[in-house]
């Protein structure tokens, strides 16, 4: 008897689900078959640095150095050479775990200098470099640390000339004595990107010492959530096939590139007086939008989908969620790498009207055994 209960409740369903293609609500919580957001809140990005921590082995190098594997030391040409060490029993300053990157100097000269790793990652991607730093000198001293990404991903020697205009710093900061955090973030220009640390202290108030440890280099959302502006507004042919249809009460953007770049599309709501439907929910209805071609000036548009900077060349990205009869206007970008820069393509500027039928919810009873 169960069992036909089960399998006629089962039936009723499937034939609630095939008719209506509505929405199922199991009692009152969440909805188990409601599409996921296509642009998912971005997960905890892994660290890209090899060995950020300074917990992966030390190794030698002349005249008596020791250096954190995978790092690469670097100082100026009028520079004193630091010691470059593991910090010991005997100093035992370490942010985190057991291991920091130690260089210090005793004399009065204070040197110029800091350690660095090329890394390789996706260009056109905004990067995230942070890394813990300490100084010890006299307290007044200012030690005039940060840290650096060098977007097109040079690779340094030991000798160091001025760092290249285009390197992206952190602001200044002097920790004495203590552990502070450095963060710096910018664009990737090449498929590589190099990471710096850079310490140099005010002379005549040695011995000077500088830590790091703790260092990580993540993805990250470009500033504000939105991919840089493009040079041209108004569409250049490289976004293609733009269409729209509803998936509950979202709206659905899909475009076509010749070539592997991002997604995003900036929107906006211009009718807030939405109209009430009577009609069941239909899914996967084609919209062909309005477009306006040649507009010169930034669309004010206020909303923007997250930014997607994996390359591809289908786009699909989730905008709302709306009211039956909104009217809503939207274009898509897409940003790549052309001719050795990063460059954003938009679409001409669109508009298209929600219609959204209601939306049906089942409540099953819940059994207690």
């Amino acid at each position: 008897m169960k069992r036909q209960i089960w399998y006629f409740i089962s039936t009723v369903l499937l034939a609630l689900l095939v008719l209506s293609k509505g929405e199922i609500t199991l009692g009152a919580g969440a909805d188990p078959w409601e599409e996921e957001p296509l642009q998912s809140q971005q997960a905890e990005s892994s660290n890209l640095l090899a060995n950020g921590s300074m917990e992966e082995n030390f190794y030698w190098k002349p005249p008596n150095h020791f250096v954190a594997k995978d790092w690469n030391r670097w100082w100026t040409e009028s520079s004193p050479i630091p010691e470059y060490d593991d910090v010991r029993d005997w100093r035992s300053h370490r942010y985190d775990g057991d291991h920091a990157q130690i260089y210090y100097w005793l004399w009065p000269q204070a040197y110029t200098a800091g350690i660095f790793q090329q890394v390789a990652v996706q260009p056109c991607t905004f990067y995230q470099f942070d890394m813990y730093g300490r100084n010890s000198s006299y307290p007044s001293t200012d030690h005039h640390a940060r840290i650096g990404i060098d977007p097109l991903g040079r690779e340094y020697g030991l000798y160091m000339s001025p760092f290249p205009d285009d390197v992206v710093w952190s602001p200044e900061q002097t920790f004495h004595n203590t552990w502070g955090q450095h963060i710096v973030a910018t664009e990737a220009y090449s498929d590589h990107i190099t990471a710096i640390t850079y310490v140099s202290p005010d002379s005549g108030s040695a011995p000077y010492e500088t830590f790091w440890d703790a260092g990580t280099l993540v993805e990250m959302q470009p500033p504000e959530g939105r991919l840089p502006s493009p040079e041209y507004w108004g569409g250049d042919g490289f976004i293609t096939n733009v269409i729209t249809s509803t998936s509950l009460d979202h709206l659905v953007v899909e475009w076509d590139t010749p070539e592997p770049a991002s997604t995003q599309a900036w929107y906006s709501i211009l009718d807030t007086s939405p109209t009430t439907s009577t009609s069941p929910y239909t899914d996967s209805v084609l919209y062909l939008p309005s477009v306006f071609n040649g507009y010169s000036e930034t669309p004010a548009l206020q909303y923007a989908t997250w930014a997607d900077q994996t390359p591809v060349t289908h786009h699909r990205v989730l905008l709302g969620p709306f009211e039956d009869g909104q009217m809503v206007q939207f274009i898509a970008l897409s940003r790549r790498m052309d001719g050795g820069d990063c460059r954003t393509s938009v679409s001409d500027l669109m508009e298209t009207k929600l219609h959204i039928g209601t939306v049906l919810h089942l409540y099953l009873p819940l059994v207690v055994r």
